[in-house]
């Protein structure tokens, strides 16, 4: 294949400043191996190439030469290497990778961050629930309730994004039971790091609780009430309260067309570094193809 819109999105959006942040940390010595700028890449094109694991991934960039150069692979790495590397990165270095795309979305003017929603999404876990605790492979995991789908084991990606862009901007993951208000404030002071300009704050029922409205200090809040089982749910009279389905356009996208769904590690470190990923390959698609002048922007199915 040739890669011809890939290849003008790489071309055009530069990572070296997550090798330099790489390099601050490296404490061993040695041989150096692959950039992890090299890795990285190769995870987002993994996602925006619907590629479903890391072992079909390595075999693809073995069998194409174009896909190895795409990612700047001197050389195509083994399977291990990436598992390797995912370890070598970490969950902090996967968030600067996320907060760097982030940054570029800003400079560009794509997330303004004026306008913000919230919701969760869940995702399965890579093991049964159904055996005890002590026996299943995944400890982290939990049962959770899904509107659409019913009982899920697994976790929920929280996640906050531009109501105008449709955008992520931050993201937090935790076990399926926990409740969506949990996982309200580290996204959203996240969101705060990022962004001093919120200026209005989009959520369902779910978020209904004095204690978010205290956090929302200086945000106008428009947050369906919740009816607390007595009563029906009802949307706030805010006119900007529709701009709330880019939060549910967001999730059903980086399900259907990322794979967040299609999770194949273990454990609530594997399931954070999945999310992470999963979303830098929707900035980064976004971002990228931006800059490269492509009409549609925002889409994933295009680059394919």
């Amino acid at each position: 294949m040739s890669y011809v819109k890939l290849k003008k999105l790489v071309e055009t959006l530069d990572l070296s400043e997550i090798d330099r942040f790489q390099q601050k940390r490296r404490q061993r010595v040695g041989r150096k191996g692959y950039k992890m700028s090299s890795y990285v890449r190769a995870w987002f094109l993994m996602h925006l190439l619907g590629i479903p694991s890391e072992a079909q991934l390595a075999a693809k960039i073995r069998g194409e030469n174009s896909l190895r150069r795409l990612c700047r692979f001197r050389k195509a790495p083994c399977n291990s290497s990436y598992c390797k590397a995912r370890k070598r990165l970490g969950l902090q270095g996967i968030e600067f990778a996320f907060n760097l795309l982030v940054r570029k979305a800003k400079q560009i003017g794509l997330a303004k961050g004026r306008i913000v929603a919230i919701d969760s999404t869940d995702f399965s876990a890579n093991c049964s629930g159904k055996k005890k605790l002590r026996d299943r492979t995944d400890k982290d995991a939990r049962w959770g309730y899904s509107s659409t789908k019913g009982r899920v084991f697994g976790y929920k990606a929280h996640i906050g994004a531009d109501a105008e862009s449709e955008l992520p901007l931050s993201y937090e993951v935790l076990p399926a039971s926990r409740h969506d208000s949990v996982g309200f404030f580290p996204v959203f002071r996240k969101l705060r790091s990022n962004f001093m300009c919120i200026w209005k704050f989009l959520a369902d029922c779910a978020y209904d609780a004095n204690e978010i409205r205290k956090e929302l200090i200086g945000v106008v809040p428009a947050i369906a009430r919740n009816g607390r089982g007595k009563f029906e749910s009802e949307p706030p009279a805010d006119p900007d309260y529709r701009k709330r389905v880019a939060i549910e356009r967001l999730n059903s996208r980086v399900k259907e067309e990322l794979g967040l769904d299609n999770f194949k590690g273990c454990g609530l470190w594997a399931a954070t570094f999945h999310v992470a990923v999963v979303l830098c390959s929707k900035l980064y698609a976004a971002v990228g193809s931006f800059l490269a002048g492509f009409q549609n922007w925002n889409g994933i199915v295009n680059l394919r």
